[in-house]
């Protein structure tokens, strides 16, 4: 069975260890989120109930959609999962039209990107690559 949903804004993310789906309904401009468990083939979703929900999104929110200034363009990047990596919240970023190019990660300050310093970013995307394997098929990082 293919489940398919009226919007096409859904948005598979994994957020202290815990993979969610986010739902944005764009005309009533609503947000739903799920827990997201694979098993085989199939994706089954869970409501976590109004207060996780909250909880997740008030954490999320802020940085879960950005710009990005990457070689003379703008690209619009999606939040794809947050680790941490040498205490700091650290969050992988894919291309929202292109989601299997490039891979980029930002430390996560509040609602602020911030750079990895230039001698900790490998290290970051390997910690995000042990952690997340399942990546490891696609191009490797920026």
């Amino acid at each position: 069975m293919n489940v398919r949903f009226q919007t096409p804004h859904q948005y598979v993310f994994v957020h202290e260890n815990v993979k969610h789906l986010l739902l944005v309904w764009s005309k009533e401009a609503k947000k739903q989120l799920f827990l997201a468990e694979e098993e085989g083939d199939s994706l089954h979703l869970k409501y976590p109930g109004e207060t996780y929900a909250e909880m997740v999104l008030d954490q999320v929110e802020p940085v879960f959609f950005r710009q990005l200034e990457v070689e003379d363009t703008t690209i619009s990047v999606v939040l794809g999962a947050t680790f941490h990596y040498q205490g700091r919240l650290i969050g992988m970023y894919y291309n929202r039209e292109q989601p299997d190019r490039d891979l980029y990660f930002f430390a996560l300050e509040g609602d602020r990107l911030e750079d990895i310093p230039d001698e900790e970013y490998e290290g970051a995307a390997r910690t995000f690559l042990e952690e997340f394997p399942e990546y490891i098929g696609e191009e490797s990082p920026d």
